[in-house]
């Protein structure tokens, strides 16, 4: 692998001038820039980011921490790292049990920042633990970024799942269906807010598939648990609009143990757009997040952030819209 010296040799020039002029840092002819920048991508020239980072005496890692290898998050990893590596840095996750209470992020903490990266993101947490987190890090003036995770204060890129839900409720309507009604926690305002945003509009009353008491723990069996209270309801709802995939997933198999036609009986939507989605019987509609996107927008506004540029106006947080996939479930 070519380094520069060998870039330097062949285009007659100092180690210095060429790394100027790769850096972009300091003035080079516009003509001998444009020669080095040739010669180098003809040598395949490519820099390395631990001995840049010993020779500026600035690191050149940026540091993930992450509570899970669920695909979701995943997608946001590859995102961001191949924004970052573009930009000239390399990236580090580090994982760990989650949700991460106090005293495990404290550890993840405490085995990253001896590492000095040059900036940190984290994945959703809850609020306290994000507010001590951010000032952590504002204290060692490291700078930082979370998924997802919108408190005043706190940068953040976000996804717009009420906005997402409440298109999908309008859909369902223009559908024709009558009786929309909503699985999952009541406690989720970010989507529950888009679900009775859109019934507001539509000026019908809210309605719910009761999540059973007792009920397996995970997702999938709450979901297919479920199906059965729908089948109780009378009416019975024609369209539902999950929390998310696992739980709509689970909803169509409980939906087929008891012998319900979708969509002819009953139209389902779930939320993620997994990949499982597109596998399932009949395919399931779904909200899609935009996580690979998600993960690039916050390796872009990290770097923003360690280059030095200013804050925006309306701060660094930014929202990505959601998008609705329609299959055969609705």
């Amino acid at each position: 692998m070519a380094g520069l010296k060998d870039v330097a040799e062949k285009a007659g020039c100092s180690i210095r001038t060429v790394a100027r002029a790769l850096n972009d840092n300091g003035y080079v002819h516009a003509a001998t820039r444009e020669r080095i920048v040739r010669i180098a991508k003809e040598l395949d020239y490519r820099p390395n980011r631990f001995a840049r980072s010993l020779r500026m005496r600035k690191s050149c890692e940026l540091a993930v921490a992450a509570w899970s290898t669920d695909e979701l998050h995943v997608a946001k990893v590859a995102g961001f790292e191949q924004v970052a590596r573009r930009a000239g840095f390399f990236v580090s996750v580090y994982f760990s049990k989650g949700p991460a209470g106090a005293a495990e992020l404290q550890g993840v903490l405490g085995e990253l920042l001896p590492h000095r990266p040059a900036g940190v993101v984290f994945f959703p947490t809850n609020a306290a633990v994000a507010r001590h987190c951010a000032r952590h890090l504002g204290h060692e003036h490291t700078p930082y970024l979370f998924f997802d995770t919108a408190l005043p204060g706190v940068d953040s890129v976000l996804l717009d799942r009420g906005q997402g839900v409440y298109e999908s409720v309008l859909y369902l309507a223009a559908k024709g269906r009558q009786r929309i009604a909503y699985l999952g926690s009541r406690k989720d305002a970010n989507r529950l807010d888009g679900f009775h945003r859109a019934l507001a509009q539509l000026a019908r009353a809210p309605l719910y598939v009761e999540v059973l008491h007792g009920a397996p723990e995970s997702t999938w069996a709450i979901g297919k648990a479920a199906a059965k209270a729908w089948a109780r309801q009378k009416p019975r709802p024609d369209a539902v609009q999950a929390y998310s995939d696992e739980m709509a997933l689970g909803f169509l198999a409980g939906l087929h143990e008891i012998g319900a036609r979708v969509p002819e009986d009953v139209a389902v939507v779930g939320f993620d757009d997994r990949r499982a989605a597109a596998l399932a019987w009949p395919r399931l509609t779904t909200v899609a997040q935009p996580n690979r996107e998600l993960g690039m927008a916050a390796a872009d506004i990290l770097v923003r952030k360690i280059k030095g540029e200013p804050e925006p106006p309306d701060g660094w947080n930014r929202t990505l819209p959601t998008k609705l996939v329609v299959r055969d479930s609705a």
